[in-house]
């Protein structure tokens, strides 16, 4: 579940911020392309660090997204799997092992603007504090936008994204409350191409293991 939510539709109507506070611009920047952007694909690098456990997992793999509320992430290394989130249903599929979980009743209206602002929903500015800082070593060059939660908000601490000159995201890192961090980088994107529904639908094959969850 961690995984989704690092990495999961309307544009906000808030009052345009003075020209001076670039911060907020950069936020406004990234709702706008996302609220006119209705597919895009790319690919991912994953790295995601267990702070309690000492250990650090890379990955990485594709992610498809249809407004509304289609998304679909593909890994690739170290193990394939499949995550699909088609409305409220909420599937992971491991092929190699024949087994899928599912969450009938998961829905993006349960997420903070911190993951819905990839399909556009949600208004990152009356959730989070927002200030510019240095892009952090390794990732892709743009305006780094980090964003503190103005009240306690599930699975995120502080979330910093990083941001093209047309808003779309490059790369995010979110900080969990117990300090792990899931560092994603995008590349090769690609935005309304017409992705079809079909790619965000799973139905386990027959004689697979489900577990629901």
């Amino acid at each position: 579940m961690t995984l989704v939510l690092a990495l999961l539709l309307a544009a906000p109507t808030r009052t345009p911020a003075p020209a001076k506070d670039p911060a907020r611009a950069i936020a406004r920047r990234v709702h706008a392309f996302y609220a006119q952007t209705a597919d895009f694909s790319a690919s991912f690098r994953q790295q995601y660090t267990y702070v309690a456990l000492g250990r650090t997992e890379d990955s990485e793999g594709i992610v498809q997204v249809k407004r509304p509320g289609r998304v679909r992430w593909d890994y690739a290394k170290p193990d394939r799997r499949t995550l699909y989130l088609e409305g409220r249903t909420l599937w992971i599929w491991r092929p190699d092992d024949q087994e899928a979980q599912v969450k009938r009743d998961f829905g993006g209206d349960q997420l903070s603007s911190a993951f819905t602002f990839l399909w556009g929903k949600g208004d990152l500015l009356k959730e989070f504090s927002p200030r510019t800082v240095p892009v952090p070593a390794g990732l892709p060059a743009g305006d780094a936008l980090e964003l503190t939660p103005l009240k306690p908000t599930p699975g995120v601490q502080k979330l910093l994204f990083v941001v093209g000159k047309d808003g779309q995201v490059l790369a995010s890192v979110v900080t969990n409350p117990q300090g792990d961090v899931n560092r994603i980088v995008f590349s090769d994107a690609k935005a309304n191409q017409g992705l079809a529904d079909s790619l965000f639908h799973f139905a386990p094959p027959q004689g697979a293991y489900v577990q629901e969850f």
